[in-house]
């Protein structure tokens, strides 16, 4: 699991303790994933591509350099 996996695995816990929400929707998923500091920076690609075999991973979705830490989510 990659730093990166773990960060998100563990905001997704926190919001689902702080907010009693065992199963969160995808709208609360993308709410998480924008707290972490992710935003769209390129176009979209196609979700058939090898996740390994992509770039897009990277160039996609960026966490800020002033938001790589872990900030709480409301």
């Amino acid at each position: 699991m990659t730093d990166e996996q773990f960060e998100f695995l563990l905001a997704i816990d926190e919001y689902k303790r702080k907010n009693a929400r065992p199963f969160p929707t995808w709208t609360e998923v993308l709410e998480v994933i924008k707290a972490l500091g992710y935003r769209k920076v390129a176009e979209p690609q196609s979700l058939g591509q090898s996740r390994k075999d992509s770039k897009c991973d990277k160039e996609r979705l960026k966490i800020p350099k002033e938001q790589k830490q872990h900030q709480p989510i409301k």
